[in-house]
């Protein structure tokens, strides 16, 4: 999502957004995530060069309509466990598109692209225990938990 955008999100201007984009945005975004937009605006501020590590939309193919966001927390390094090199990630998709394959996915394809263009080999995510439709997902990419708790939150880790 690049800084227009973010900016027209974070203003409560959807028509604007919307204006800006090539898919049809819910009318319920950016809600309970407009901290993590903010934040992601705030790292693109300071440093425009992060744009490919910021917030991306997850769009479906057949209407071009957003389903959800992935997004890296930054450049690798950026992570919260502080590992050298790592690519932290995370995603939500909204609650009535859910149970598709819609993370699984985004984030498989966020990773190949890491790995691809910039030899990231290591990943970390993490989710609250009690959130089980991202723990499967965590599964089915193959994270392994490490044991470590940051934030209430369970972290995963994926040699690649």
């Amino acid at each position: 999502m690049p800084l227009a955008v973010l900016d027209a999100f974070i203003a409560g201007d959807l028509p604007r957004a919307r204006g800006l984009t090539d898919y049809s945005v819910p009318d319920e975004f950016p809600g309970q995530v407009l901290k993590v937009l903010e934040l992601r605006r705030m790292q693109l501020a300071a440093d425009p060069a992060l744009a490919p590590w910021s917030a991306r939309a997850m769009v479906r193919r057949e209407d071009r309509v957003m389903v959800g966001y992935v997004n890296f927390h930054g450049p690798p390094g950026v992570n919260d466990i502080e590992a050298p090199g790592a690519a932290e990630l995370g995603w939500s998709v909204f609650a009535a598109e859910r149970r598709r394959g819609y993370a699984t996915e985004a984030a498989r394809r966020l990773m190949d692209w890491a790995r691809d263009e910039h030899g990231v080999r290591r990943f970390i995510s993490s989710t609250t225990p009690n959130n089980a439709p991202s723990l499967r997902v965590h599964d089915k990419l193959g994270f392994r938990r490490t044991g470590q708790v940051v934030d209430g939150e369970i972290i995963f880790e994926l040699h690649s």
